[in-house]
């Protein structure tokens, strides 16, 4: 039996003890560890202390139909101009071939195209309401790049030939160009693989050469139809993501390296082997005016559009290149009528909408929430500044020509389509980001 003296000195120690504890460790949580309860036999799993963070946790929802707050509307606003002004042009560079051509329709290019671009903003709006984060799920994943390389090789089984080409599978009225998918996988594959690997990508055989073999035979998939344009756009999109992602440098410098040994092969050796084109193309760009009956004449014509555009063009629909003196105005050259019939501004206003997409594409992208985001968005702004930048360069002679379309210009269901699904991830992740 403790006496009155020894009973008192325990509690000034008990209670010395208590605000001891309470200055260390603070008095909610002392009071938290008191009340917790403890597991039970059945549960051997003790209860969490803040249960709030685990159990009150809000699921990421897939799809969010709710009104956007943060939606990137002068992003959305670019892309429904350069839309617009895409339609506007190819009528007025296919109304009058089309009339004499094998449709004996002025309005069966627009048509088409106006139904795609429908389709296509239908998919941008749903699509942005989708979490990106979907796709790189492994069933999504997987089954992209399936479907992707089989469609490629598929081509070579039953794929129409276009100028010594085989680009597209027809299914009745409809034709498919599954190049235009393979960029976007790559970009997915590509975004996917740094972000899961992130702390690998500055070692060479754990991290880097991996990646690229999944590149190479993207492009080698491409290199069989041949379609070099396509591959020259994936190899550029691969690497800017690779540097964007934290690759070494050293690392994407041998790789630079390595793409300029295989230009001088292909430029030196496809001729030999009887690739002829190769040989015209770099004709046409050494002196367009060396055979302009035959190698020449599409680059000498487009270059009469452009001289014949002056300050403000000849006016909406005078092009006189058009009517036919003009090869494939509805394609590859559609930034040649744009000059004749605009000008040098309307060359001009071109240019900064596709610059004015590309800076605000970028800034979406800094501020995306995480680095699958980040790449994600990164590689999707740089494949559309790839492409414009490579037509225009064609159709002024700047560059060989690679039968680059003009992105939302030219004429072409699939490409039309992917672009503006493409538009769609981006406003995507631009509500998820700290803009």
């Amino acid at each position: 039996m403790l006496n009155s003296r020894d009973s008192g000195a325990l509690r000034q120690v008990s209670e010395r003890g208590r605000r001891e504890n309470i200055r260390a460790y603070g008095a909610s949580d002392i009071t938290a560890a008191v009340r917790r309860p403890q597991a039970s036999k059945q549960n051997k799993k003790a209860i969490p202390m803040h249960p709030d963070k685990t159990a009150q946790k809000k699921k990421k929802k897939i799809v969010d139909f709710s009104i956007p707050q943060k939606f990137d509307f002068s992003f959305f606003l670019i892309v429904l101009i350069l839309l617009t002004f895409g339609l506007i042009m190819l009528f007025s560079a296919t109304y009058a071939s089309a009339k004499v051509s094998a449709y004996q329709d002025s309005y069966y290019f627009i048509n088409r195209q106006l139904l795609f671009a429908l389709g296509g903003l239908a998919a941008m709006i749903v699509i942005s309401f989708i979490d990106y984060h979907i796709l790189f799920t492994k069933v999504v994943l997987k089954t992209a790049i399936i479907v992707s390389a089989g469609l490629m090789l598929l081509v070579r089984v039953m794929g129409s030939t276009v100028n010594g080409a085989e680009r597209w599978i027809a299914i009745g009225p409809i034709t498919i160009q599954p190049s235009e998918i393979l960029k976007f996988v790559t970009i997915l594959v590509i975004a996917d693989y740094m972000q899961r690997n992130y702390d690998n990508m500055k070692s060479l055989t754990k991290g880097f050469i991996p990646i690229m073999i999944r590149i190479a035979i993207a492009c080698g998939l491409v290199v069989i139809q041949p379609h070099l344009s396509a591959t020259l756009i994936i190899l550029v999109i691969s690497i800017c993501m690779l540097y964007i992602g934290g690759a070494k440098g050293t690392h994407v410098a041998g790789v630079l390296v390595l793409i300029g040994i295989a230009a001088v092969m292909v430029f030196t050796v496809f001729p030999m082997l009887g690739f002829d084109y190769v040989s015209a193309r770099m004709l046409s760009l050494k002196d367009p005016e060396a055979d302009i009956r035959g190698d020449t004449y599409q680059t000498y014509q487009s270059l009469i559009a452009l001289g014949s555009g002056g300050m403000f063009g000849q006016g909406l629909g005078n092009s006189h290149q058009k009517y036919s003196y003009l090869p494939f105005a509805e394609n590859d050259f559609i930034f040649s009528v744009i000059v004749e019939e605009l000008g040098f501004v309307g060359a001009v206003v071109v240019i900064l909408l596709f610059l004015l997409l590309i800076i605000r594409g970028f800034y979406i992208a800094a501020s995306a929430p995480d680095k699958e985001g980040m790449l994600l968005c990164a590689g999707i702004v740089i494949q559309i500044g790839i492409q414009a930048f490579l037509n225009i360069a064609v159709a002024s002679n700047a560059f060989f020509n690679t039968g680059v379309s003009l992105p939302f210009f030219s004429y072409g269901g699939t490409a039309l389509l992917m672009q503006l699904g493409e538009m769609g991830i981006v406003l995507n992740i631009s509500r998820k980001a700290s803009i």
